[in-house]
């Protein structure tokens, strides 16, 4: 089993590596099977490869995010963290909104399974990610 810091450890990378863009690192924080589920209601996307396709959307269409964790509750092999999400648009707008991402973490490290619970209560546009353009 990780340690309670392998598994904070986890979170932060997801978060710093998508903020910079770092689509290599990002893909590298999942394993080869990882499952991602969001919104948390909707069905799993799995697969790294999948995840690259979800990536490679995003930026092909002049969106950037940038993800601020807030606060972690690391529970055995899971972390729920609480962000801020910052969605850059390529017109100049800024959508942004909160997300609670509970993260399922390996004994290596590395993502297993991610849900995302969206706040679709705090009058924000949707979140641009889920638009059916993406995989």
């Amino acid at each position: 089993m990780p340690t309670a810091e392998q598994v904070a450890q986890a979170a932060r990378r997801y978060a710093e590596t998508i903020s910079a863009g770092d689509r290599d690192g990002w893909l590298a924080g999942f394993t080869e099977d990882a499952e991602l589920v969001e919104p948390a209601n909707s069905a799993p996307r799995q697969g790294r490869s999948v995840f690259a396709g979800i990536f490679d959307a995003i930026q092909a269409s002049g969106r950037r995010i940038a993800l601020r964790p807030i606060r972690s509750i690391v529970n055995g092999n899971e972390v729920a963290v609480h962000m801020d999400v910052r969605v850059f648009l390529a017109d100049g707008r800024v959508v942004e909104n909160s997300v609670i991402e509970i993260f399922g973490i390996t004994d290596d490290g590395r993502i297993a399974r991610l849900r995302t619970f969206l706040d679709s209560t705090s009058g924000a546009a949707p979140d641009p990610r889920l638009s059916q353009d993406l995989p």
